[in-house]
């Protein structure tokens, strides 16, 4: 799938995820966002979602597949 939205892509961060790139790079990993360019996010692009070392936007996605869901990643209170 190909998320279309900034939102609809929001919904998966904190999950795993597989991502290949327009440019045919494909990554795996836990999806993050950025909000703002400083040292917590290790001077991380704000704005732009993260796998791993890889700093991306929205339109740089060909197809997203979940493979564990941040819901599952959270312990059981």
């Amino acid at each position: 799938m190909k998320p279309r939205t900034i939102e609809e892509l929001h919904k998966y961060v904190g999950s795993i995820v597989k991502v290949e790139f327009k440019h045919g790079k494909i990554e795996q990993g836990k999806l993050g966002f950025t909000k703002e360019f400083s040292e917590k996010y290790g001077y991380r692009r704000p704005g732009y979602f993260t796998i791993n070392d890889t700093d991306f936007k929205l339109s740089h996605i060909v197809s997203l597949e979940v493979e564990v869901p941040w819901e599952q990643l959270q312990p059981l209170i």
